[in-house]
């Protein structure tokens, strides 16, 4: 009786931060949780004028292609940069009330889950505007895909939220190491160019494949972008399978840094 107890004080707990978060988040905007989905559509127009003429040229879908990249990598950036702050931006909480420190990563990945959905709204608009404009046959069941990848992503983002929020206690400066960490990220992840533009045996394919956002990246595009140029059935059950091995080999990783450094927390914040 009391885990269950328990669950459900963490359960409400983790609802109240998750609020929290979003409040703070939309305080003091004018166009508020508009925002969220005028902002991927924004900044895929600004990316569409840079690299179409370099990586789109041939291809009328490539602002999907580029959309779907960008809210995904986004969505991991948000989550992760807004985590690792959690544990000490929350001193105040820890210092009057007893709670579990890894609610507090928990509950940024989960409020990011929000803006994503958000930004997903983007991306279907962009979608319903390319089949009335283009004549594609853009929405399928494939689609559904998406809610089997989501799980599995969210646990390979709160592996890292776990690992960053931890190291952060002790030492601020990660912050900016990973602000870098993440630009670079972001240029070897395939989120604006295809990867029929390298050669299968170069040195920048072989790093491009043991990069774990690769894959989260090809079965969301198997999902909606590919589905929508190529046609074919849902996205494969064995990339799906990787997604989820990735996702709980980050949680065991986080953990296992998360776990050691948790008691000492108080003496650092």
């Amino acid at each position: 009786m009391s885990t269950i107890k328990q669950w459900s004080k963490n359960r409400n707990i983790v609802h109240e931060l998750i609020r929290k978060n979003i409040k703070t988040q939309y305080r003091n905007s004018i166009l508020g949780v508009f925002w969220s989905v005028l902002n991927p559509l924004l900044n895929m127009l600004v990316m569409w004028l840079v690299f179409s003429q370099f990586f789109g040229q041939n291809d009328p879908l490539y602002p999907i292609y580029l959309l779907a990249g960008n809210i995904i990598f986004q969505f991991l950036r948000s989550s992760t940069t807004m985590s690792m702050t959690s544990i000490v931006n929350n001193r105040g909480l820890l210092t009057k009330v007893k709670i579990d420190q890894y609610l507090f990563p928990l509950s940024s990945t989960l409020s990011s889950l929000v803006n994503f959905g958000f930004s997903f709204l983007s991306l279907l608009i962009i979608m319903l505007f390319m089949q009335l404009i283009g004549g594609y046959s853009l929405f399928g069941y494939q689609i559904l895909g998406i809610l089997l990848m989501l799980p599995a992503f969210l646990l390979f983002q709160y592996g890292i939220s776990l690992f960053l929020s931890a190291i952060y206690v002790f030492c601020r400066d990660i912050q900016h190491l990973y602000t870098v960490f993440l630009t670079l990220w972001t240029y070897i992840t395939p989120v604006f160019f295809k990867l029929d533009r390298l050669d299968v045996n170069s040195f920048a394919y072989k790093i491009l494949k043991l990069n774990p956002m690769y894959y989260f990246l090809t079965y969301f595009r198997d999902s909606v972008y590919n589905m929508c140029y190529l046609g074919g059935g849902m996205a494969s059950w064995k990339m799906l399978g990787l997604l989820y091995l990735l996702g709980l080999v980050s949680i065991a990783i986080g953990y296992a840094v998360y776990l050691p450094l948790k008691k000492k927390f108080i003496n650092y914040i």
